[in-house]
């Protein structure tokens, strides 16, 4: 599979180092060289400076040949920005973002972005958590 993960905080420096490292072709896209650095040496994959929607910078990253596109950036207006424009312009056959703020949600929804609210995730892992040992 070929990916392309925007944003290179906690989140998509992990995934990228373990989608490379599982096999996939991985390009990451940010527009801090600092963030990129972060991967490391071991990162097989292909790094890309510059503003994550640009469509040059998003050319250089391959999304014309890319599988998925991950938003992952810890703004919620430039993951909606990027997805849709992976989705509506470069037809990336799977876009999915995270959602930073729980109250933007609705705001992928209604734009029919695939999104993943790491807030709702964890607390659904707790909750469960709690449940089992209180049964």
């Amino acid at each position: 599979m070929y990916i392309i993960i925007i944003g290179c905080g906690k989140l998509g420096c992990v995934l990228a180092n373990e989608l490379s490292d599982a096999g996939h072709n991985v390009s990451v896209v940010d527009r801090e060289a600092k963030k990129l650095e972060e991967l490391g040496n071991g990162f097989n994959g292909i790094t890309v400076k510059g503003i994550e929607y640009d469509y040059g910078i998003l050319k250089d990253a391959g999304i014309g040949r890319a599988d998925y596109l991950i938003a992952s950036a810890s703004d919620d207006n430039l993951n909606i920005t990027v997805s849709l424009v992976a989705k509506n312009i470069f037809s990336v056959p799977h876009v999915i973002a995270m959602v930073n703020n729980p109250n933007k949600k609705s705001v992928y929804k209604i734009l029919e972005i695939e999104a993943i609210n790491p807030t709702e995730l964890i607390s659904y892992v707790l909750r469960s958590k709690i449940e089992r040992e209180t049964k």
